[in-house]
């Protein structure tokens, strides 16, 4: 099967779909966080030219449907999926840093044409570093932090696991060799069969930046439950 991109971004609707469903309180958040996130699937730019090519339904100039699916979906979960397991209540802890926010975002689009275009460092790592990078900056300046961040990001590695065993161990095992373009290269290392490592490793970097992301901005503190 050739749209293999596309169930992965339907599949991330069900842990999506769960969190929603059960926590109220993080519905508004979950939305509006996906619906930010849904212009940097034009990031794929970069993917199609030196990572894969995927067949997809439908391309719209820069960004297709995936990557839109794909950005709100990931970017709900990652922002939600600790609050839901691990967080009884949000408190003020100090003021709004929604100006660092908007600083950070030319930086983000600045960050991958050095790493990409000057570097010439892999797209998939283009995305990644300044994904931990800025995780850690955020870290350092808000310590408490760390624990959601490396959490979330492990969380969404967990999730994204049986996605993966089930689409390319069984439905399409030979995706990767068709569609990838990093086949025989020193960074084609997998687990659990067809499951890359370098996924996995955005998806991980992804997760401890947009689990730590809402709460700095926002000058919260999450209280255990």
């Amino acid at each position: 099967m050739e749209y293999m991109y596309l169930f992965i971004c339907l599949l991330l609707f069900i842990p999506w779909g769960i969190i929603f469903y059960f926590n109220k309180d993080l519905r508004r958040k979950m939305l509006l966080s996906g619906l930010i996130a849904i212009p940097f699937g034009a990031v794929n730019i970069w993917y199609r030219i030196d990572y894969w090519d995927p067949p997809e339904v439908l391309f719209l100039y820069f960004i297709s449907l995936e990557d839109i699916l794909f950005g709100f979906s990931i970017t709900g979960i990652s922002i939600a999926i600790y609050d839901a397991l691990f967080t009884k209540e949000l408190i003020t802890v100090e003021k709004k840093r929604t100006k660092t926010l908007l600083f950070l975002f030319p930086l983000f689009i600045m960050s991958f044409f050095i790493l990409n275009n000057v570097l010439g460092i892999n797209s998939m790592f283009m995305w990644s570093i300044p994904m931990f990078v800025f995780a850690i900056i955020i870290i350092i300046i808000r310590n408490d932090l760390l624990i959601p961040s490396i959490v979330t990001g492990a969380l969404v590695s967990i999730i994204i696991i049986p996605i993966y065993i089930l689409l390319f161990n069984y439905i399409a095992p030979d995706y990767w060799d068709t569609y990838w373009f990093l086949t025989g290269s020193k960074y084609d290392v997998k687990i659990f069969g067809n499951v890359l490592i370098v996924e996995l490793m955005q998806y991980f970097s992804y997760g401890c930046f947009a689990g730590i992301v809402y709460d700095f901005t926002k000058g919260k503190k999450k209280v255990a439950k």
